[in-house]
C-alpha cells in the first residue's frame, strides 16, 4: 500500500485558484465555527456547503466518497459508543449503569457530522491546493524559509522511502526471502530489509544535500521564487466574504 501525502486534485476553477492564503483563513475560521457553533442544524448544513463547493469546483464525487470511507470507522464507532456516555432526555434500553437514550443520540449525531465538518474542511484546503503553493503560503505567512523547505522535502520523500520500502521486500521476497512465525520472529526477519532501506535512505539524503549545496541552498539569504503568491481582487473579496460568514454563523450561535 502506498503512501499517499498529496491529496490535490488537479482542476481550473476558482478555488483552485484562489490565493492559499484566503484559503487557509477560510479553514481556520471553518474549524472554530465547528467547535464555536455545536447545533446540529448548523453542522448539516456547513457539511452540505463543503460537499457543494467542492463539487462546484470540479472535485469529483469518488475523492469526497474516499474521504467518506477513510472516516466511516471514526464515524461508526461515535455513532454505537457515544449515546452511552450522554445520558440524558428519554431512556430507551438499561444495561446496568449504562443508558441509552433519546439525547445520547442526539450528541452521538452532532459528533459524528462534526467530525465529518472538520474533515471536508481540512479537504477542501488540501483538494483545491498543491502542495508548492501551501508550502509557500506558510512561508509568506511567516513560516522561517529553512523549516518550508523541510516540510516540502519531508512531503516529498516520505514515499519516495515508502517505496524503497516496497522495492527492498519485493526483491528478497524474488530470492526466497519469507517473514513467518509470531510478531517478534516476523519483526526480526525484516532486518536484512530495514537495513537495506536505511543504506537507502542515508545515500538518497546525500545526493539531496549535495543537490542542495549546489543550488545555493546554504545560509539565510533571501530566497527568490518563480511564481510569488499575489493578493488579487477576487482573493480580498473571497476572504471578506468567508470573514462575514464567520461572523453570522458566530452570531446565530451567540443568539441560540
Amino acid at each position: 500500500m502506498s503512501v499517499a501525502l498529496d491529496f490535490y486534485v488537479q482542476r481550473d476553477s476558482w478555488l483552485h485558484r484562489l490565493d492559499p492564503r484566503v484559503k487557509l483563513w477560510g479553514m481556520l475560521l471553518g474549524l472554530i465555527a465547528v467547535f464555536v457553533v455545536p447545533h446540529l442544524e448548523v453542522q448539516i448544513a456547513l457539511l452540505i456547503g463543503l460537499h457543494a463547493l467542492l463539487l462546484c469546483n470540479r472535485v469529483p464525487w469518488a475523492v469526497l466518497g474516499r474521504l467518506w470511507r477513510q472516516m466511516a470507522l471514526l464515524i461508526a464507532l461515535i455513532l454505537i459508543l457515544q449515546p452511552f456516555f450522554a445520558p440524558s432526555g428519554e431512556v430507551f434500553v438499561a444495561l446496568g449503569p449504562l443508558r441509552l437514550t433519546s439525547g445520547g443520540f442526539l450528541e452521538a449525531a452532532r459528533l459524528a457530522t462534526r467530525a465529518m465538518a472538520i474533515a471536508f474542511t481540512v479537504g477542501a484546503l488540501l483538494f483545491t491546493t498543491d502542495q508548492r503553493a501551501l508550502v509557500q503560503a506558510f512561508v509568506r505567512l511567516g513560516l522561517p524559509y529553512s523549516w518550508g523547505l523541510t516540510f516540502s522535502l519531508t512531503l516529498r520523500f516520505l514515499p519516495a522511502i515508502q517505496q524503497l520500502f516496497v522495492t527492498v521486500r519485493e526483491a528478497q521476497a524474488a530470492r526466497g526471502w519469507v517473514a513467518e512465525g509470531n510478531l517478534f520472529r516476523r519483526l526480526h526477519e525484516y532486518l536484512p530489509v530495514l537495513v537495506a532501506v536505511i543504506i537507502g535512505t542515508l545515500r538518497m539524503s546525500d545526493r539531496l544535500t549535495l543537490a542542495l549545496a549546489a543550488r545555493g541552498m546554504v545560509g539565510s539569504t533571501p530566497r527568490t521564487v518563480w511564481r510569488d503568491l499575489r493578493m488579487r481582487p477576487g482573493d480580498w473579496g473571497a476572504g471578506i466574504g468567508i470573514t462575514l460568514a464567520f461572523g453570522v454563523l458566530l452570531w446565530f450561535g451567540i443568539m441560540q
